[in-house]
């Protein structure tokens, strides 16, 4: 991890044991599936991990969330103030962002959440679909942007550990296009920390 990696990662849990992220969009967006990723990949590099779901009734188009809590002392296992919001929709921005605690870091979808409001974290809005299409061809590895966009920006777990899990998490016949998607997160996050 270089220092400009490590710096990050301390302002987005300062010094607490505990890194909460949440992971939100709608049904069919893969949120649930990309937060279980990061769990798997956390749990991969040694850390202490604990993951929750919530989603609507409605397999596609209804609220979906999924909440990870990485850290040395977990305690309560469920996700508090929150570090790191990834937002993939607008409603998820909109239902969420009031949860992430001060100087926390809130990713947003460009194309799909807008312009999102200032408040007492840092925002960054990223091509997080536009990029899936790109390197996918498909906005369904939109999930896998974002998970690498994530890691990269944060340092919360290494690219290896969340490559490991994703060959473990989704079929064999995507695991390339979700791969492609996941190393491009992680060059938008290298192009936004630039």
């Amino acid at each position: 991890m270089s220092d400009v990696d490590g710096r990050e990662q301390d302002r987005v849990s300062g010094n607490r044991a505990r890194t909460d992220i949440r992971l939100a969009g709608s049904g069919g967006q893969g949120v649930v599936l990309a937060g279980v990723i990061l769990a798997e990949a956390a749990l991969l590099s040694g850390q202490n991990v604990a993951a929750s779901q919530a989603y609507g009734p409605e397999s596609r188009g209804g609220a979906s969330r999924c909440d990870v809590v990485i850290g040395a002392s977990i305690g309560f296992p469920v996700a508090e103030a929150l570090d790191v919001l990834v937002v993939l929709n607008r409603d998820a921005y909109q239902r969420h962002a009031a949860d992430l605690r001060d100087r926390g870091l809130l990713l947003a979808d460009e194309r799909r959440v807008g312009r999102v409001a200032a408040g007492p974290w840092r925002a960054r809005s990223l091509p997080i679909e536009a990029t899936a299409e790109r390197v996918a061809g498909n906005p369904i590895a939109a999930n896998m942007v974002a998970l690498g966009a994530l890691a990269g920006l944060t340092g919360v777990v290494e690219e290896e550990a969340l490559a490991q899990a994703v060959r473990a998490r989704v079929p064999a016949r995507t695991q390339d296009m979700n791969l492609r998607a996941l190393r491009a997160g992680f060059g938008v996050s290298r192009a936004e920390g630039s």
